[in-house]
């Protein structure tokens, strides 16, 4: 009898590590103004039976990160995250505060990855995050956040798309700090920097991971050469001073003190449409105009022989064209289990409140759990094209167990 009982118990809590291990992804959003009240939310999430193993949170800098991170690796919850200049959640805008996405998934279908900018070239710490990614599942799909205020966040990519090659989907942004423009970090339950990377990947043979990244502005204007640039400083236009043209464009460019540091009030009206090799264009801010070099530093690199064409920022239909063309992905991609948006900040200053039309009307789409954040930069691919980092746009990310 003593042994029946005790085969008995065995077999039972056999059968329950099965259903565990069985059962889909879960996911549910979240939204707290303290980090006090994060707690609460996450504790009667798991008294509620939901058993969370990895959380997306999004917060505004003004929250102890410490205190957030603590609160996710006390209860056992891995933790991707970033610092932001404004949040989204299920739809909605906020401000100050704390918005995240709790998964209950099996840990086996993801691993974190943290690396600090410390090698010779941003682009090797790309690169070695990627043979990280490379070597934990067969076909890994990565989400990434990078920390640092001036972080080249496209040689970063360039060194994940060099070890992965073009076709693995990789999303994400730069991380915010509510436009101090002082410090942005990146995080994991354990770790915090400032000038690192937090990648998440994902087994995409069992988490299926879509997105695309949508701009909207219209070109305007001929098509320019780049004839000389260092990283993301544009020394000549067209064999011209790159400030010289800019102003013979349209009129003026105005740097303004913005929390103490310099930045162009144009920069989210006129930025450069830069032409890929793929027939894809992607956005480049102009931050700076130094008068003394004549010089146009931007929010992303270029380099020498880049075309462009000047954009212009939109008018009231962008939106209805924006949320169209994501309703024409999800024609194509109608259901999934959680959304991630990466809108710049840039773009919701040139599009103002107008840009709460554009978040409901993409979280509409799905209804289900969402969250985002205005970013520094958003990453993403392009309809027809292949991952790139981009300026003044809306890159979305689907998550959906197979």
């Amino acid at each position: 009898l003593s042994f029946f009982a005790n085969f008995k118990a065995f077999d039972l809590r056999k059968v329950s590590y099965l259903t565990k291990n069985d059962k889909k992804m879960q996911s549910k959003s979240i939204k707290a103004d303290s980090v006090t009240a994060l707690q609460a939310q996450i504790d009667q999430i798991i008294e509620h039976s939901f058993q969370p193993t990895l959380a997306i949170v999004f917060t505004s800098p003004a929250f102890s990160l410490t205190e957030i991170t603590n609160t996710f690796d006390s209860r056992g919850i891995e933790l991707f995250g970033l610092t932001t200049a404004g949040e989204i959640v299920d739809g909605e805008l906020v401000d100050s505060s704390i918005v995240g996405l709790v998964f209950d998934i099996n840990k086996d279908y993801y691993q974190l990855h943290f690396i600090e900018n410390n090698l010779e070239t941003l682009f090797k710490t790309g690169q070695a995050a990627g043979e990280f990614a490379k070597n934990q599942f067969k076909h890994p799909a990565l989400i990434i956040g990078s920390g640092g205020v001036v972080v080249d966040a496209e040689q970063i990519i360039y060194g994940y798309l060099d070890v992965l090659g073009e076709g693995v989907p990789i999303f994400g942004g730069l991380a915010g700090d509510d436009f101090e423009l002082k410090e942005t970090l990146a995080f994991t339950h354990q770790q915090i920097t400032n000038n690192g990377v937090v990648t998440l990947i994902l087994d995409n043979d069992k988490i299926a991971v879509d997105g695309l990244a949508i701009c909207g502005w219209e070109p305007i204007g001929n098509v320019n050469t780049i004839t000389k640039a260092e990283g993301n400083i544009v020394y000549t236009i067209n064999d011209e001073p790159a400030l010289d043209v800019f102003i013979r464009y349209f009129g003026y460019f105005d740097n303004t003190e913005v929390k103490g540091k310099p930045v162009s009030s144009v920069s989210a009206q006129y930025p450069l449409q830069l032409f890929r090799e793929d027939g894809t264009t992607v956005l480049r801010s102009p931050l700076v105009g130094d008068e003394t070099e004549k010089t146009l530093t931007f929010a992303g690199s270029v380099k020498n022989g880049d075309k462009f064409r000047f954009s212009i920022a939109p008018g009231f239909e962008v939106i209805d064209q924006t949320v169209s063309e994501f309703g024409d992905f999800n024609a194509e991609i109608p259901e999934t289990d959680a959304v991630i948006l990466f809108s710049c900040k840039g773009r919701h200053a040139a599009l103002g409140p107008l840009i709460e039309d554009e978040v409901e009307g993409i979280y509409n789409y799905w209804n289900k759990p969402m969250i985002g954040f205005f970013s520094y930069g958003e990453i993403g691919n392009t309809k027809g094209g292949g991952c790139d980092f981009h300026n003044e746009t809306c890159s979305l990310v689907l998550l959906k167990e197979k």
